[in-house]
């Protein structure tokens, strides 16, 4: 299938996921966890930016744009970054699961790849122009503590990175992770690469890297590190195969790396595994049973596929719902052990 084809299907699938997994959800609001879409404008870049906003709500007549609980932890924040050409919706599973233990949790919709800002927005050349992310999940954390936003004074310089997919990669790159010219090309090029799906996205660059490109791509690199983020928990990460080694070994914060070991499109061993392996102390779960790499996303209901792999039928056998739950106690018991609950 053409790439612009499938993302338009893709759009089409989750706008009917939306309506889906909101009514799921409306049992849940009623007991004050509560979810909001927000609209930004990030002047310098010159691009709206949309968030969805998952949250234990206080009383509605509080005078700010969200009403938090009063008895919210200022310093618990959380935020959530999509995979390629998804949404922050697809994520409800895991917004829900932080917020109702007491995370303000902000899903960002990425400009270019995320069906939320309409099908005309949608630019598979945005992959290519992947410091983008970690500058609007930047912005996104200036904007926390705008005034009039929050009942509560909003601390952001502890706050918790997650990610799925290109997500995974963004959250590691606001803590280090940075891309090395042309490995991703080489690697692409070995046989050992034919199953790996992430390879198809070299084809969506529009331009080459050439040197004087590399020399700027470098320089926007450094900064893509945000200090505010002490924490990162990146599920089935993609672009291992084009990460430097070295600028993993440079990455300080507490790192949990959730991957599909029997992947259907990102190879474990390439991938999850990879980061894990370079990042010093950093923890690594392979989820087995069948899981492949879309059982991070909403359950949903439809067959459309990317790079050929459905998004929301599983193999035989595999419960996604239940495997969620599994990668849930994970993401816990790291948040447990490292004192995040605490902050």
């Amino acid at each position: 299938m053409k790439p612009i084809r499938f993302l338009l299907l893709v759009i089409v699938l989750i706008f009917t996921n939306n309506a889906m997994s909101e009514q799921g959800n409306e049992a849940v609001a009623q007991n004050t966890l509560q979810s909001n879409d927000l609209d930004f404008f990030n002047k310098q870049t010159n691009q709206p930016v949309k968030v969805k906003l998952w949250y234990l709500a206080g009383d509605a007549n509080c005078g700010a744009t969200v009403c938090l609980v009063e008895s919210q932890n200022k310093r618990k924040v959380a935020l959530i970054s999509h995979g390629a050409f998804g949404s922050p919706i697809e994520m409800n599973w895991l917004g829900y699961a932080l917020a109702s233990q007491g995370w303000l949790v902000v899903g960002v919709a990425h400009y270019g790849e995320s069906w939320v800002y309409g099908k005309d927005t949608i630019d598979p050349s945005v992959l290519a122009r992947f410091w983008q992310r970690p500058e609007e999940v930047s912005f996104m954390l200036e904007q926390l503590t705008n005034e009039g936003l929050f009942n509560l004074d909003i601390d952001t310089n502890n706050v918790l990175m997650l990610g799925h997919s290109a997500g995974g990669f963004t959250a590691l790159a606001l803590a280090g992770a940075k891309l090395e010219a042309g490995k991703s090309e080489r690697y692409c090029a070995l046989a050992e690469a034919k199953n790996d799906k992430s390879c198809a996205y070299n084809k969506q660059k529009t331009t080459p890297y050439t040197n004087d490109k590399i020399s700027k791509i470098s320089e926007v690199q450094s900064h893509m590190l945000d200090k505010r983020i002490k924490a990162v928990i990146s599920l089935d990460p993609a672009l291992g195969h084009a990460v430097n080694e070295s600028s993993l070994m440079d990455v300080k914060v507490p790192t949990l790396v959730i991957g599909s070991v029997e992947n259907d499109f990102l190879p474990f061993k390439q991938h999850a595994q990879y980061y894990a392996d370079h990042i010093k102390n950093a923890e690594l779960v392979g989820i087995k049973q069948g899981a492949g790499h879309f059982i991070y996303i909403n359950h949903c209901e439809h067959n459309f596929k990317a790079q050929g792999v459905l998004l929301c039928k599983d193999r035989e056998g595999v419960d996604r719902k239940a495997l969620q739950q599994q990668v849930l106690g994970h993401v816990f018991s790291f948040i447990n052990r490292h004192g995040l609950n605490v902050l």
